[in-house]
């Protein structure tokens, strides 16, 4: 998987550096074409130009097309408010729902397991207790 990630990695810089290297091109023996960033010695090769293409005249249209990417800190003001708020509104329903739950659990003499039909024993409805009551200080802060 590394050597995955590894040559992934260098696949993607290799059109950089071409960019940057020299290349040459001659006949071999078979009279193939060859392309390298070395000429071989005793050869005549020829030197090819493949320098990348310049960079957009102007970056002027890459900054308007930021600032109208950015909201409006208004907007994310109220956002934010609006989210808060209905966090708010969430916790304090978990609050009411902790403690109903911690109620029942404390007066009912018999507590059926979640999820079962059967009925708890005296370790198990104790420990029922201590997570309402865990529940309840998790959102009421109490």
């Amino acid at each position: 998987m590394k050597s995955y990630i590894v040559w992934t990695f260098l696949l993607a810089l290799l059109p950089a550096a071409a960019a940057m290297a020299d290349v040459y091109s001659w006949k071999d023996a078979n009279g193939q074409t060859v392309y390298s960033d070395q000429p071989p010695p005793n050869v005549a090769a020829r030197k090819l130009n493949v320098r990348a293409p310049a960079a957009a005249a102007s970056s002027a249209p890459m900054a308007e097309k930021k600032a109208a990417k950015q909201p409006d800190n208004k907007q994310v003001a109220s956002d934010n408010a609006a989210i808060a708020a209905n966090n708010a509104k969430v916790k304090a329903q978990n609050c009411a729902s902790a403690k109903a739950n911690l109620a029942t659990l404390q007066q009912n003499g018999r507590i059926r397991m979640p999820g079962s039909t059967a009925i708890a024993n005296d370790a198990q409805k104790q420990e029922l207790i201590r997570q309402a009551e865990k529940d309840m200080q998790t959102w009421c802060g109490k």
